[in-house]
């Protein structure tokens, strides 16, 4: 067996075939991705990267594994190559439909692990099979590392987790059909300690506001060379920090000259959740990269100066989903427990719409005008196929029903459950758990 000494779990043992996997270049790559972006120019020691990363979800997931008695060496390493898809400094530069899992699944299929194909270990990370809870559910081994880990290096004291004890509360349960990792009740307040940990975390590192400035500015900075065609978005899965910042530093790009010299651009005003109205929320949250970077040039042309438009993205609540095994009858913990329902309210008023512009021109906008502006850009109906279904239905008992009539009208699996998910968080659709099971209206 090998070690390695790791600032978080201590000893992390894996055998050789673990390390041929670790010392692949692809996998080596990681070294030099930076796990929170430029949060370092907020938080100094925040410098870890992909690859530490990597090591303690793989850590995780052994252990989750032997508490479930599920296939833990198929779990290590989907744990282990979970991100080896991720583009320089981590999620900052998802842009252009660049998605790291996606990227992730062709880098490994090209990889040869020792003990399995690579259509195994895909399938895992593709949730398609009960072990890619434990990679990717709603208490995962990835999730708990990076809490952890992030706390730790950014020196805040937020992320701090009772592992032990959601490892021993950890059980399979079975609802709606299919099997599921759940807890059994004595877990309860380790789940809750991961919620305020996750929602801390969120709120004063992951969404802080000079954080996201920096890795806002990051973010234009590289579209605008994809734009201009001096570089393409695939190239980015072969590169890391080092490699991007000599390329934007070689072409002189103007964002990466600020950046280097800690010239931020400023916050000018927000809108928060409950800043703008369901459908004004929806039609923010379906702005891709193309359509904010057009608006965004409408108001330079107008102003003459940058004028960035950062539609935070929305938060991912999976902990809220735990189902919990109580006297033998399956609940969700949001229905247990008050600090959870309260929780999911607080995630939503982290969400927001900033605009941010240079220093000097911080005087120069108004909100309601840039508001206006923005809009005049966007075109105003909800298209949306399942909002239309549920204007017709009224009311739809069962999750389950909702994906069928989905599927009749040509919705895919995945394209209902994303949908419905932005639906609900925007509020124009009601989800309520009521008796063990979901029941959908209009907001």
């Amino acid at each position: 067996m090998k070690v390695i000494r790791d600032s978080i779990h201590k000893d992390i043992y894996f055998d050789e075939n673990i390390l041929e996997i670790i010392d692949t270049e692809e996998f080596q790559r990681l070294r030099n991705v930076k796990q929170l972006g430029l949060a370092n120019l907020i938080y100094p020691s925040a410098n870890h990267t992909r690859f530490e990363h990597s090591l303690g979800t793989m850590f995780l997931s052994e252990k989750m594994a032997e508490k479930l008695e599920l296939d833990k060496d198929l779990c290590k390493i989907a744990g282990l190559l979970h991100d080896i898809g991720h583009p320089p400094f981590s999620h900052t530069l998802e842009i252009f439909n660049y998605n790291h899992e996606k990227i992730g699944k062709k880098i490994i299929k090209k990889l040869n692990i020792p003990n399995f194909s690579s259509k195994e270990i895909v399938r895992v990370i593709s949730g398609k099979v009960l072990e890619s809870n434990i990679i990717s559910g709603d208490v995962d081994a990835d999730r708990m590392d990076y809490l952890l880990r992030d706390s730790y290096h950014t020196g805040t004291a937020y992320g701090l987790i009772d592992i032990p004890r959601i490892l021993r509360s950890l059980t399979i349960i079975e609802f709606g059909g299919k099997k599921r990792i759940g807890i059994l009740n004595k877990g309860i307040q380790a789940i809750e300690s991961l919620l305020v940990a996750r929602h801390q975390m969120y709120s004063a590192v992951y969404m802080h506001k000079t954080v996201r400035i920096a890795n806002t500015m990051l973010k234009r900075a590289v579209s605008y060379e994809i734009l201009n065609k001096n570089l393409k978005i695939g190239e980015l899965s072969k590169m890391d920090d080092v490699d991007l910042i000599s390329f934007l530093r070689n072409r002189e790009n103007y964002i990466m000259k600020l950046l280097d010299k800690r010239i931020l651009y400023k916050r000018k005003f927000f809108f928060q959740y409950y800043d703008l109205s369901p459908k004004e929320r929806w039609l923010f949250i379906n702005l891709d990269d193309n359509h904010v970077l057009q608006i965004e040039n409408k108001l330079k042309e107008i102003y003459g100066f940058d004028i960035f438009i950062d539609i935070f993205p929305i938060p991912k609540i999976e902990e809220h989903n735990v189902f919990v095994l109580l006297n033998n009858k399956v609940e969700k913990i949001d229905s247990i427990s008050p600090l959870s329902e309260s929780l999911n309210l607080a995630e939503k008023k982290l969400w927001k719409v900033s605009i941010y512009v240079p220093k000097e021109n911080i005087r120069e906008i108004e909100k309601e005008k840039i508001k206006k502006l923005i809009f005049d850009e966007i075109e105003s109906n909800i298209n949306s196929e399942l909002y239309r279904i549920l204007k017709e239905f009224k009311e739809i008992e069962g999750k389950g029903r909702f994906l069928e009539i989905a599927k009749d009208c040509g919705i895919t699996t995945k394209e209902f459950y994303n949908e419905l998910y932005k639906l609900v968080f925007c509020g124009l659709i009601n989800e309520k758990f009521y008796k063990n099971k979901y029941i959908y209206s209009l907001g």
